[in-house]
């Protein structure tokens, strides 16, 4: 037995999730996690690294307005970084930096 829903239920049942994105900043949100996902993507497949991207939204009554909210949404992402590569260098007794070990005698 399959049951219908009525008109009224229709209209008190939230919209998914997927549909109020879509609907935030006119699609602008939705088209800026998409963007950033992509690029995100890439960084994690180039350096081998973990990222994150984070969606934020933020949801305060209207004042004024019986029954509506205000939501923003806020995106951000930490795209993974190649490490910088290390150099060695040996300190000198005045605190200098010098490619050849001080302490050797030069083969030269």
């Amino acid at each position: 037995m399959t049951t219908t829903k009525s008109a009224e239920d229709k209209q008190t049942e939230a919209p998914d999730f997927a549909a109020t994105l879509l609907n935030l900043a006119k699609g602008k949100t939705h088209a800026e996690l998409s963007t950033q996902l992509a690029e995100l993507v890439t960084a994690v497949t180039t350096t081998l690294k973990p990222g994150k991207l984070t969606l934020t939204l933020q949801v305060k009554p209207q004042h004024g307005v019986d029954g509506a909210v205000l939501v923003t949404a806020a995106v951000a992402s930490t795209k993974p970084k190649f490490e910088a590569p290390a150099s060695i260098f040996y300190a000198t007794d005045e605190g200098r930096l010098v490619r050849d070990d001080p302490n050797q005698a030069s083969l030269y």
